[in-house]
């Protein structure tokens, strides 16, 4: 006879369909728990592994298995999204550009106090050199006493403003020619690069006075203006309409006696060969002959009238 079953074993069980069925999804459903379970170990270890790394290469310390942030921009939580000071270009492009904001504050005084340069580039330079420039110009046109100078009563712009008026009241006094007046009775009848230069050096030392177009006080296209109306060319007291007087002509073909002009339409000059020009600077400054100050330049050549 068939022994009957204990039931202290589930094997000893008559197990119908219905619960052969519901044993199998109970062990699906716990090896899913365990897989689920068993990957997250491995992840929770890998992290750890991670942030073991990056202790040893900042030299801070773990807690939990994430780092501790001693530096917001070299540390950052693995669960926190990335942010734009986080990425490695971004914070060369960064150093460098501030680094190079450095060199250049650095070297702009040095720049700025070499008296040549500054003649050129229209940097105010308060040093010895212009110092003597403006005391002999007090000298020369205006009686201060040396011993004023001497005793310090006078600063640069102190002196650059009392030259500045010096030559403002005397532009007003002034009753020779005009430009008007040469362009209707002009003394020169032919136009030459030297003659062109010989009246420009004529005017050598003038006053720079804003909007002065006399002997007494040119600004720049005020200068140019006044230098070739005595060749019976008229030209315009602008350096925009000066530009559209004559023909553009290549550097390598400049001449003598053609017109600079920036590109920007703020200067003119009259050209002496060799990269320098005649021209009326700035305010305080002098009609000179200087080197052409930037690259940025087109040449412009008059033609006559026939």
């Amino acid at each position: 006879m068939k022994q009957k079953g204990s039931g202290r074993h589930r094997a000893d069980v008559e197990v119908s369909a219905l619960e052969s069925f519901e044993l199998r999804s109970r062990r699906s459903v716990l090896a899913a728990e365990r897989s689920r379970d068993a990957k997250k170990a491995l992840k929770a270890e890998k992290r750890a592994e991670r942030a073991l790394r990056k202790a040893a290469k900042f030299d801070v310390t773990v807690e939990a298995g994430v780092p501790v942030r001693t530096a917001q921009f070299l540390i950052r939580n693995p669960l926190r999204r990335k942010r734009l000071v986080d990425h490695r270009p971004f914070r060369v492009f960064t150093i460098f550009s501030f680094a190079a904001g450095l060199v250049a504050t650095a070297s702009l005084p040095a720049y700025a106090m070499d008296p040549a340069v500054a003649s050129m580039s229209k940097f105010a330079v308060n040093n010895n050199s212009e110092l003597a420039i403006l005391t002999q110009q007090l000298l020369s046109i205006s009686g201060v006493s040396s011993a004023d100078i001497s005793r310090g009563n006078y600063s640069i712009k102190a002196a650059q403003a009392l030259i500045q008026q010096y030559a403002l009241n005397n532009y007003r006094l002034y009753n020779g020619p005009s430009a008007a007046d040469y362009v209707s009775n002009p003394p020169y009848s032919k136009i030459s690069g030297a003659s062109l230069l010989g009246v420009a050096a004529k005017y050598v030392g003038t006053p720079y006075v804003f909007g002065g177009e006399n002997p007494s006080g040119f600004d720049c296209s005020g200068y140019v203006r006044f230098v070739f109306s005595q060749f019976g060319v008229d030209l315009p007291h602008t350096v925009r309409g000066q530009a559209l007087a004559g023909i553009v002509v290549r550097r390598e073909d400049a001449l003598p006696g053609d017109i600079v002009i920036l590109n920007d339409y703020s200067h003119d000059g009259i050209y002496a060969g060799n990269g320098n020009f005649y021209h009326a600077p700035r305010t305080g400054d002098t009609v000179k002959l200087a080197p052409i100050f930037t690259p940025n330049v087109f040449f412009l050549r008059i033609k006559p009238k026939n």
